[in-house]
């Protein structure tokens, strides 16, 4: 069968996914719903996904240097996930209220999910500086921005989840960074400032795209079931707000699953084909240049 055939060429990302599945196996087997929290497993599911498309994108890509991949948008996850988790951990709003709360299973898929994006992270600018690849290729300063946004529409849609100032404006502030986070992504693939990219991390477009789905479903629910509530005390603006910033990332998720995929058919000297990297293919095509000479 290919999926046994493709397990054993992929070991590393069958194992991940073979987790991911016993995973929802068992939560959906044992899983326990409060009245408040009916619907809580969906942001679960979320989290986890996206965990996974992480991991993927750690251990399962071709490519050393990561052709095709933003740093900066690995940079703007890493940072959207650790200001998240440094407030779920801490405190009690915006977390399941299921039974998976009593072993921390949303906030230890975040954990692994930044332990994930750190490793991908440094093992992608190692191989670039090493190789002298994607150089000056993009810029900090759309990092400073789209953090500087994120804070500002954090603390102006900011609720009161967590009931301290400081753990909720970082919590709703992380929702509108990781919104964005792809946006570098995007814009590096449509410039083609990166013409080939890494088929192997198809996992991870798509993945993200279903992770931000997950996450639309769930906030828009809860939007349904209590925005009349909020309205009443004046708190009905953070709806708004979050499915905003939902729009922003199930777009952003869309647009670069799109372009990821037209790029991955439409070049076919690169990854895509050959299996080697951008480092790879440009020592192969001096090797080819020396020979004819």
């Amino acid at each position: 069968m290919w999926v046994i055939d493709w397990a054993k060429s992929h070991p590393q990302a069958a194992a991940l996914y073979t987790c991911f599945a016993v995973g929802v196996l068992v939560v959906y087997r044992t899983l326990t719903t409060k009245a408040t929290g009916e619907y809580d497993y969906i942001l679960t599911l979320s989290a986890a996904l996206q965990t996974l498309a992480f991991g993927l994108l750690d251990f399962d890509t071709k490519s050393n240097v990561g052709e095709g991949l933003s740093e900066k948008t690995l940079v703007a996850f890493l940072l959207a996930h650790m200001a998240r988790t440094s407030t779920t951990f801490t405190g009690e709003g915006y977390i399941p209220e299921d039974n998976t709360a009593d072993v921390y299973l949303y906030q230890l898929l975040e954990v692994a999910g930044v332990a994930f994006l750190a490793h991908k992270l440094n093992k992608v600018k190692a191989a670039r500086s090493m190789n002298q690849i994607a150089q000056g290729v993009e810029r900090w300063s759309l990092v400073g921005s789209m953090v500087g946004l994120a804070l500002a529409l954090g603390y102006f849609t900011k609720s009161t989840g967590h009931n301290q100032f400081w753990m909720d404006w970082a919590w709703m502030a992380s929702v509108w960074l990781e919104a964005f986070a792809l946006f570098p992504q995007v814009y590096l693939l449509i410039s083609a400032a990166a013409p080939y990219v890494d088929d192997t991390a198809v996992h991870f477009a798509g993945l993200t795209l279903s992770a931000s789905g997950f996450f639309a479903l769930f906030w828009g629910r809860a939007a349904k079931d209590r925005y009349n509530e909020f309205e009443k005390t004046g708190e009905h603006l953070f709806f708004i707000a979050i499915m905003g910033a939902v729009m922003v990332r199930v777009t952003l998720c869309s647009a670069y699953f799109y372009v990821f995929m037209k790029t991955s058919r439409g070049h076919k000297g690169a990854l895509v084909s050959s299996g080697k990297g951008e480092y790879e293919l440009c020592m192969s095509d001096d090797q080819t240049d020396f020979d004819e000479l």
